[in-house]
């Protein structure tokens, strides 16, 4: 992951400068970067970068990444909750990762179902299949398999705390409605390297 984040740099173009548009101005909230997504051509495994206006963010949040695995990867799992929408992506969101106005990572977070209106799966079931969470290739069509190379690395460091904030999603899940929209973010853990 570092080795990575010093040939970006060496490079000239950041990790969050690779994903967004060439000029400032092409940049808008909500907006999927890179359009239609980054999908690891091997695992399927996915993950997409946006921002919400900025009162609803951080003081400092640029934006965050979602990242996903393929429903296929959970063949046999009976859904927590399942996507209000007839034609949603068939995908489990696994975790999100903010990031600062300096391109730097800050926190992990799991959302509630309604904020990604996918397939919502068991903390455990999600858990015993992260080792098929591999984005090494996600973005190798737009040019940016950089970015789904270090997300793999950030992962697999952040493995304790992905693992943790699922569990504690799945603990605040069992005491709301997945679709109250007065719950958005319900795990949170900072990202550290030691």
């Amino acid at each position: 992951m570092l080795a990575l984040s010093a040939e970006m740099a060496a490079e000239g173009a950041m990790l969050i400068e690779r994903v967004l548009p060439a000029e400032p101005s092409g940049f808008r909230q909500w907006d999927h970067y890179p359009n239609g997504d980054a999908i690891d051509p091997n695992s399927t495994a996915r993950w997409f970068y946006h921002a919400h206006p900025p009162e609803q963010r951080g003081s400092n949040e640029h934006g965050h990444f979602h990242i996903f695995l393929p429903l296929s990867a959970l063949v046999g799992v009976e859904p927590l909750h399942r996507p209000e929408k007839d034609d949603a992506v068939e995908v489990v969101h696994v975790v999100g990762l903010n990031f600062d106005c300096d391109g730097l990572p800050t926190t992990w977070m799991a959302v509630n179902q309604w904020v990604t209106d996918e397939y919502l799966m068991p903390a455990e079931a999600i858990i015993a299949r992260l080792d098929r969470l591999v984005l090494d290739d996600a973005g190798i069509d737009k040019g940016i398999d950089k970015v789904g190379r270090w997300l793999t690395h950030a992962l697999r460091y952040s493995r304790p705390d992905i693992e943790a904030i699922l569990r504690e999603r799945d603990a605040k899940l069992a005491t709301i409605d997945p679709r109250d929209r007065a719950y958005e973010i319900l795990s949170t853990r900072n990202f550290a390297l030691d």
